[in-house]
């Protein structure tokens, strides 16, 4: 006989990612016991799951920290190849958000971790439950061991002979080749001494550094990134073309907050 489904919505405490509560989140499984099956670097975790399911489609872009947290503590605690975890967040006024992440095992031994959600991508709303169709906004990441890859930041995605500096960087820092990571610095540091650098190029650069130094757990060398990022965008306050910076910056210091 399948067992009852369990309900947390206040009482997780979570271990990688920190402690957090939320009243307005809820946490559904067959079997909520933890597991801690997944085993990746929390930098991923905190970069592609805040992204994906809180930024990208307006999903929900005014959680806090602490709604973010929970969730992502959840997902790393609970889920299993067995047991996939559904998670609700009630939405004031709309449909609540539902998300529901489960590990894929393929016969290849790949493994895949699928956030499925019920925001209809065509209809721009969320539907009363999940519904697996093309409309549906679907997240797949490959997991191998401590790294979590985007699909399309596979390296077998990607030509890495013909790309910008700053992009084989960012690459090396996404992809699932852990052998590119020695090359990130000094490949950013390649295109910070080029003299005349324009303004949103020196930003990107100073970008991904900072998600590397993130990455590498340089809790100081981070903090005077994020000044010199800060007083850098300060500086070029009237150039409207460094919006979209702008907001990627203001993601990763979100980042920064949730690695705490």
């Amino acid at each position: 006989m399948k067992k009852a489904v369990s309900i947390i919505t206040l009482l997780i405490l979570f271990t990688s990612i920190g402690n957090a509560q939320s009243d307005k989140i809820k946490i559904y499984s067959d079997d909520l016991k933890a597991s801690n099956y997944l085993q990746m670097d929390d930098f991923y975790l905190t970069h592609y799951l805040y992204i994906d399911l809180f930024l990208r489609e307006n999903l929900f872009p005014e959680a806090s920290p602490k709604d973010v947290s929970y969730v992502l503590g959840a997902i790393k605690k609970y889920v299993s190849p067995e047991h996939p975890l559904n998670i609700e967040i009630v939405k004031p006024d709309d449909k609540n958000y539902k998300i529901k992440v489960s590990i894929l095992k393929k016969e290849d031994g790949t493994e895949l971790l699928i956030a499925f959600t019920n925001w209809s991508t065509k209809k721009r709303l969320f539907e009363d439950d999940i519904k697996i169709k093309n409309d549906s906004y679907t997240r797949w990441y490959f997991l191998n061991g401590d790294k979590m890859t985007y699909r399309k930041d596979m390296s077998d995605q990607n030509d890495y002979s013909i790309m910008s500096k700053s992009d084989l960087a960012n690459a090396y820092l996404l992809d699932e080749i852990r052998e590119n990571d020695s090359e990130i610095e000094d490949t950013l540091r390649e295109i910070l001494k080029v003299e005349g650098l324009n303004v949103s190029d020196a930003i990107m650069a100073n970008l991904i550094l900072l998600k590397y130094q993130i990455f590498q757990r340089n809790t100081e060398s981070a903090d005077r990134q994020v000044k010199y990022l800060n007083d850098l965008f300060d500086a070029n306050a009237s150039q409207k073309n460094l919006r979209g910076l702008k907001m990627a910056f203001n993601a990763t210091k979100f980042q920064i907050e949730l690695m705490k």
